[in-house]
């Protein structure tokens, strides 16, 4: 569907290959229709059976705000629908799987969630706590193939998600300056959700305001019942630590229902100062929604994330008021000055042993993974229609609550 280009639109060009795709898939491009998504995913895997159909609502809407509000260029269609597709195929090998192995439905272990507004450090600590042996957490290849999707438990995850960074490198090569998407490197399990198509990716990878604003209204007990089911699909083809390492500032939006699906958690709530994150994180959006979308309206992220960061932030701040025993607080800067420092405190209150291997280990990932890897990243507010002054009035309680967290 074409639809209309506010002034504030921005517009990109692409390598001279995604021209020739594009103009080869123009003719095929099409509507996204739910049913025949569906369906395509039923022949691509030769099953049938979806399990718990809450699915369907989610999915329905999201495709029709598709249609409505997105002018996805020709491969971006195709890439999408072939997302959809994959995550469809993937819910009717899980329930392939579960009918057979009893197994899978275990206990999980302690988990550890790390959470605080996008880009204040938490895919680093992440990472970091990642490479030490008291934690598992999903890596990317795992999210694009969580279960095995064949009879005899073939996994292609590996090659799926390497072509999947190849060609998000390819369609946006400043995206990884920002954000080190890498195959076998940690990742959100937040994008799991998106098997159940209620998940905060959606709408930061394209504008569907109609789905965003549907999506903060509905109960996410579904969303995270299934989310814990995927995690039992990963635990079961290889077992964790003593601890499952979770991150997203999603969760900041859900942690009444997160934590009663995952009681036996401890969340870290890192912090930086929302007039450095918020143009950081709009940029980011705006270089992933390159993949799918050649019009960009910069000022609609910036006003989209702006509303949508203080909602998670008073979420957040509304539960860790009834619940301030489950929460340890870390701030961006002691992060980036002393790490050792910081893993080291949370290892502390989570009763865990730190040796000196943990210290070498830490360092190791330090030294190989330094920030500004593959370039630095440039971003300032008032390109997305924002002010400091106009940030930090919104954000004002939580910049007077956390003072000594965001110098």
């Amino acid at each position: 569907m074409v639809v209309d280009v506010p002034s504030t639109v921005v517009s990109f060009d692409y390598p001279r290959g995604v021209h020739l795709l594009n103009g080869l898939l123009k003719s095929h491009q099409k509507a996204f229709d739910a049913d025949q998504l569906m369906e395509s995913a039923k022949r691509r895997s030769g099953l049938s059976d979806f399990g718990d159909m809450f699915f369907v609502e989610p999915l329905q809407r999201l495709v029709r705000d598709i249609n409505e509000s997105c002018d996805f260029h020709p491969l971006g269609s195709f890439l999408y629908q072939q997302k959809i597709k994959l995550n469809l195929s993937n819910r009717l090998w899980s329930q392939y799987w579960l009918q057979r192995e009893p197994a899978i439905e275990q206990k999980l272990p302690p988990a550890l969630l790390i959470t605080g507004l996008q880009r204040t450090g938490t895919t680093f600590l992440q990472r970091l706590l990642g490479s030490l042996p008291e934690f598992r957490g999903v890596i990317s290849w795992e999210i694009v193939n969580p279960v095995p999707n064949s009879k005899r438990k073939h996994y292609f995850g590996k090659i799926q998600a390497r072509l999947g960074h190849r060609a998000l490198n390819y369609l946006s090569p400043q995206f990884r300056t920002i954000h080190s998407a890498e195959y076998n490197s940690l990742e959100e399990e937040v994008v799991l959700m998106e098997h159940s198509f209620m998940s905060s990716v959606i709408e930061a990878s394209m504008h569907v305001p109609q789905y965003s604003r549907w999506l903060e209204q509905q109960d996410q007990r579904p969303a995270y019942e299934d989310l814990k089911m995927w995690l039992q699909l990963l635990l079961w083809r290889k077992q964790s630590q003593s601890h499952l390492l979770l991150k997203s500032p999603h969760h900041m939006e859900y942690l009444d229902t997160f934590t009663s699906i995952f009681p036996d958690v401890h969340i870290v709530q890192t912090h930086r100062t929302p007039v450095q994150t918020l143009g950081s994180f709009c940029s980011m959006v705006e270089e992933g929604r390159k993949v799918f979308q050649p019009n960009i309206d910069r000022e609609q992220i910036g006003a989209h994330w702006l509303r949508k960061n203080q909602r998670l932030i008073q979420h957040c701040q509304s539960f860790k008021e009834k619940r301030p025993d489950m929460f340890t607080d870390i701030s961006y800067s002691a992060l980036i000055e002393d790490p050792i420092q910081v893993v080291k405190q949370i290892y502390d209150r989570l009763g865990l042993m730190w040796t000196e291997q943990h210290t070498t280990q830490a360092l190791s990932y330090c030294q190989k993974h330094k920030k500004n890897k593959y370039g630095k990243h440039v971003y300032n507010l008032e390109k997305y229609g924002l002010s400091k002054a106009q940030v930090e009035y919104a954000f004002s309680d939580y910049l007077n609550n956390y003072q000594e967290y965001l110098a």
